[in-house]
């Protein structure tokens, strides 16, 4: 007897772990992903060939907890039917959703998402009016939605050292109750969760544009839409200065690029420019600080130990 990918999957994984079913729209290949990123809240990311996932009354029966699910679109053209309303999530996109009703989420073209589910009492200390949230689009250029996503992302990448799990926790939860609630720019909040928050988008804009020589503090805080005292502040508390990260980060790309066997034949001067540096000298007299040598004896080193391997 022939097996039934789809069947199988939807036994095994999504109403055994994920509380939901899934039905394609399609006769795709079936493909389907789950990337767990925070066990607490059940936070995953989740990957569909065409299809719709839902919850139908006996998934619902099953899980006696009243939760809701900050659910953020990781694809486009993600069609939403839930609480009587429907609604379309592009890229970036996000909706509140309720564990006790039913509905669906899904998309003719493959389609990926990211669940955020709160308990219903952790919510409702949060937010006086949440249930207004419910099936409404909160659209991506949301600031409290921008955070959560850059916050969300730095966990999924390990980002997190001295953090406890509890503390990681509660601020996913404020956080996501920012997210459902109608409010103002956050700007420079003093909420520990959006502190953590702003501190993760300074390294991961700074991460995306150190090779820019013309990278300034002053930058990072317009697009960032923060003070540049506020970036300074952010910086300090992690232990480094606007000058010491980037300086750290064009030091190392240049190591890397100098000991790149493919690159053995690249001039140490588009070395420098290609990590940031503009001024040559300056960037010989770094280097050598940071790794003891200078950039051509590293690559010199480099290649002497490929030659004798």
């Amino acid at each position: 007897m022939q097996s039934d990918p789809v069947r199988e999957w939807r036994e095994r994984i999504a109403r055994h772990l994920l509380g939901l079913d899934f039905k394609p729209l399609s006769d795709a290949p079936f493909k389907a992903t789950v990337q767990p990123i925070f066990q607490d809240l059940r936070i995953v990311r989740a990957a569909f060939s065409p299809g719709i996932t839902f919850r139908d009354a006996e998934l619902i029966k099953k899980d006696p907890e009243i939760s809701f699910a900050v659910l953020i679109a990781q694809s486009g053209n993600i069609f939403v039917k839930h609480h009587g309303r429907d609604l379309q999530l592009g890229c970036g996109d996000a909706t509140l959703l309720h564990s006790r009703a039913s509905g669906n989420v899904g998309s003719p073209e493959q389609f990926s998402y990211m669940p955020v589910l709160i308990p219903h009492a952790e919510l409702a200390t949060r937010v006086a009016r949440f249930d207004e949230a419910i099936a409404r689009r909160i659209p991506r250029q949301s600031e409290a939605l921008q955070l959560l996503r850059v916050y969300i992302r730095a966990l999924k990448n390990g980002r997190f050292g001295r953090e406890g799990r509890l503390t990681l926790r509660e601020h996913l939860v404020d956080l996501a109750a920012l997210v459902i609630t109608p409010h103002g720019a956050l700007g420079e909040s003093n909420l520990s969760a959006v502190v953590g928050a702003h501190r993760h988008a300074v390294f991961d804009h700074i991460a995306s544009h150190f090779s820019d020589p013309e990278l300034r503090l002053s930058k990072v805080a317009q697009s960032l839409r923060i003070s540049p005292r506020y970036v300074q502040r952010l910086l300090k508390t992690s232990g480094t200065s606007f000058t010491a990260h980037v300086t750290e980060l064009r030091l190392k790309h240049a190591f890397m690029l100098l000991t790149a066997q493919d690159l053995s034949d690249v001039c140490i001067c588009d070395v420098a420019l290609e990590a940031g540096f503009s001024d040559i000298s300056h960037f010989n007299r770094l280097f050598r600080s940071r790794f003891g040598d200078s950039p051509k004896g590293v690559r010199a080193n480099q290649q002497a130990v490929r030659f004798a391997n």
